[in-house]
């Protein structure tokens, strides 16, 4: 952050200057290039990173703009990111301070130097500029439709006197498997992810809507032409560099498998249930903690939903077995007067965990593996409690008719 804001003093004093002058501020030997920061190690930089380089050798000037910065100490930062309201700026800085940065980290940079006419460098320098300026700087982030890569995109095809054609390379996929890639070695990242964002998100996409990751991006560019207004055409990338190599990923995961740790907790779970019923024992605690867990999580989903404004959270057809109503079950079970009711809502939680097992596969929305053994968790509590408390009151019912015969 300090070097964008340095770079963002350095790039005051240009700011002074009128439109006019900028113009004249550009020389023949300017360059315009496309960035494309490789996927880092660390999670903020999982998805790779874009910005556009103004390069001008004869007038000593060389910038880097950057799409993708933000202000983590800006006022409740947690609950907009959360709920989707999270402002990014465009900030500037000098393109070796940037590099350096992406070469500490060991990710590498690929530099695709444009193609662009002197006129259209110019319309993109001054379109930048005044985008970089305080009152325009600032944007709302969408992670799948605004970000740091379409953005720098958008530009470009403004600034081109003709039109961009891109070649049709991408086949076709979803929001979720493109995620799914990119987090491929944070397995715990790609579960919380699995869990926030719904079915919108596995509706199949074409090649346009994947542009909104950068190494898609630099693809696609890698094979596109301008197409002029008097019909001839160019190749929109004039030549490729590499001024960062970087250092390759290990192809390994990062973290312990969802999957194995769920399953395990649901075998804890299955052998404290069978105790209980060799013990002929309610462990109330149990209960209390795994729907406490759910109806917080539900919660959460909910928020993102019906309150938060992220593209592919609504639907999310886990909010069947995760919601805020399991939070009611708490409240009967914690309130002695209250329990009676509990049998009645663990019976229609049972039959409705059953049902969404049975249609797991048909859902319109692809569920984590590693969902299912906390599915399992909840149901057999749902439904061991129904038949035990079944069980014990036939028992009653036995044991008070015996008496009655007894008693004549």
């Amino acid at each position: 952050m300090k070097r964008f804001i340095l770079g963002w003093t350095i790039f005051i004093f240009i700011g002074c200057l009128n439109m006019h002058a900028q113009s004249i501020f550009l020389s023949d030997s300017v360059t315009v290039s496309l960035l494309t920061c490789r996927p880092g190690e660390e999670v903020y930089a999982l998805y790779g990173h874009t910005a556009l380089r103004v390069h001008d050798l004869k007038n000593g000037f060389d910038f880097a703009f950057n799409y993708g910065v933000f202000d983590f100490n800006k006022p409740h930062f947690i609950y907009r990111f959360t709920k989707g309201e999270t402002d990014y700026i465009l900030g500037v800085v000098e393109t070796d301070l940037f590099l350096e940065e992406y070469r500490e980290r060991g990710s590498g940079v690929i530099e695709q130097i444009l193609n662009l006419s002197g006129e259209e460098k110019r319309r993109l320098w001054e379109s930048l500029s005044v985008n970089s300026l305080p009152q325009n700087r600032e944007y709302r982030y969408n992670f799948l439709y605004d970000n740091c890569s379409t953005r720098p995109r958008v530009m470009i095809e403004k600034c081109v006197s003709g039109k961009i054609e891109y070649p049709d390379i991408l086949p076709e996929t979803t929001f979720r498997t493109l995620i799914h890639h990119c987090n491929r070695y944070y397995r715990w990242l790609t579960f919380g992810i699995d869990l926030a964002l719904g079915a919108p998100i596995d509706k199949p996409i074409g090649q346009n809507p994947q542009l909104f990751l950068p190494e898609k991006l630099m693809t696609v560019f890698a094979g596109a032409k301008i197409v002029n207004p008097d019909g001839t055409s160019r190749n929109l990338v004039e030549k490729t560099l590499y001024p960062v190599s970087g250092f390759p990923v290990k192809d390994e995961p990062k973290d312990s498998n969802p999957t194995v740790i769920c399953w395990l907790f649901f075998a804890v779970v299955l052998i404290l249930s069978a105790v209980e019923i060799r013990k002929r024992k309610y462990f109330r605690w149990l209960d209390v903690s795994l729907f406490l867990i759910a109806g917080l999580t539900g919660c959460l989903l909910a928020f993102l939903m019906f309150v938060s404004v992220h593209p592919g959270t609504y639907p999310n057809y886990s909010f069947i077995w995760l919601h805020p109503v399991h939070l009611l079950l708490v409240l009967l079970l914690l309130i002695r007067s209250l329990r009676k009711f509990a049998v009645y809502y663990f019976g229609i939680d049972a039959i409705v965990l059953f049902l969404f097992m049975c249609g797991w596969k048909f859902f319109p929305q692809n569920f984590n593996a590693a969902f299912f053994p906390p599915v399992l968790t909840l149901y057999i509590r749902s439904a061991a409690y129904v038949l035990v408390q079944t069980k014990l009151s036939a028992e009653r019912k036995e044991h008070g008719k015996n008496k009655r015969i007894r008693h004549r």
